[in-house]
């Protein structure tokens, strides 16, 4: 659990947040590293499709913790 001040945090929303800030900082530097200017697409909509990106595997990622947390606990209260 970490907290920061009068708010907690759990390991499931701690860690979806590192993965988030993680993906978008890959996001970023591959749109940056794809942006040419002989290519038509413009660099914030390669942004835009790489944020994205990172947004629906941020959201998996925190389902699928959530889903292993909760199995987690379900096995540990039935022993």
């Amino acid at each position: 659990m970490i907290q920061i001040g009068k708010y907690r945090f759990g390991f499931a929303a701690a860690s979806t947040a590192v993965v988030f800030i993680v993906l978008s900082v890959c996001a970023m530097a591959a749109a940056l590293r794809q942006a040419r200017p002989e290519w038509p697409m413009p660099l914030h909509q390669i942004l835009l499709i790489n944020e994205g990106m990172a947004l629906s595997a941020t959201l998996v990622y925190g389902i699928i913790v959530h889903f292993v947390l909760a199995i987690i606990n379900r096995i540990r209260n039935e022993h």
